[in-house]
């Protein structure tokens, strides 16, 4: 099946387009651009110096891989890496990096929604849903199935974990863990995110273990490595509660150790 595209649409000479892509009224394809199967593109959006996965919709007025808000960046060749069965909505920005070789990548399967930007050299990971207005800076890395909610702000280089639900209208300049729910400015870990992971399959057993792990983190007086010590002496090790001593561990930019009323309803 060959691709559909309107004979209004503007594409680079070295642009690639695969087999049944649809593309609308008005898009700019431009140089360095590689779009694949079943990916449909809606009018007025923009791209070049890109890859797009397999069966992507990204919606009018999206805007990706055009240069880094970095002024640092001086022209070297880098590109955006968007992942299979993302939906961009209208007018989400995803820049492409800054460092000669360097990528901005989304995963698989990723929601962003209207107005949100991604900046330079981030790495979103797969199934990440990214609200409204969200405002993503440079060198800030998600992990897999994090809900990002609208209208938030993150400081460049800020890791947010795997499974983390972040409230509306929420800011940080530190990294906030796996499996929380964030909320606030700046944002506060009010609990464990129960529901996106019963729905990610994680047993009861296993959420227990992870609320324990974060009363001794986020709710007692103990700093830090006195909690890692009493999650290493005290509750049973599972794969989650290792991530989340690892991400304690390997911060740059120190974890919030804010915290604020348990199980207020940000889902």
């Amino acid at each position: 099946m060959s691709a559909e595209i309107h004979p209004t649409v503007i594409i680079d000479s070295s642009a690639i387009i695969e087999e049944g892509v649809k593309i609308h009224p008005y898009v700019v394809i431009g140089a360095n651009t590689k779009i694949s199967s079943g990916t449909e593109i809606f009018p007025q959006a923009y791209l070049e110096h890109c890859e797009i996965g397999k069966n992507c919709k990204i919606s009018s007025g999206a805007v990706i891989g055009t240069p880094p808000q970095d002024i640092s960046y001086k022209g070297e060749p880098t590109k955006v890496i968007i992942g299979d069965g993302c939906l961009i909505r209208e007018h989400v920005t995803i820049n492409r990096a800054s460092g000669d070789g360097n990528t901005t990548q989304v995963g698989n399967e990723c929601m962003l929604m209207t107005g949100a930007h991604i900046a330079h050299n981030c790495k979103v990971g797969n199934n990440v849903v990214i609200a409204n207005i969200a405002l993503i800076a440079g060198h800030i890395t998600i992990g897999d199935y994090a809900f990002i909610g609208g209208s938030t702000v993150f400081h460049q280089f800020v890791r947010i974990g795997e499974m983390a639900i972040i409230g509306g209208f929420t800011g940080s300049r530190q990294d906030l863990p796996p499996y929380a729910k964030i909320d606030g400015r700046p944002g506060r870990v009010v609990g464990i995110n129960s529901i996106g992971l019963k729905r990610r399959g994680v047993t009861l057993e296993e959420r227990t273990v992870i609320k324990k792990a974060f009363n001794f983190l986020w709710f007692s007086d103990l700093n830090t490595n006195q909690a890692i010590e009493k999650i290493r002496e005290e509750l049973p090790s599972n794969r989650y509660t290792e991530n989340l001593i690892d991400f304690m561990l390997t911060s740059k930019r120190g974890v919030t150790k804010l915290s604020g009323k348990q199980d207020v309803e940000i889902d």
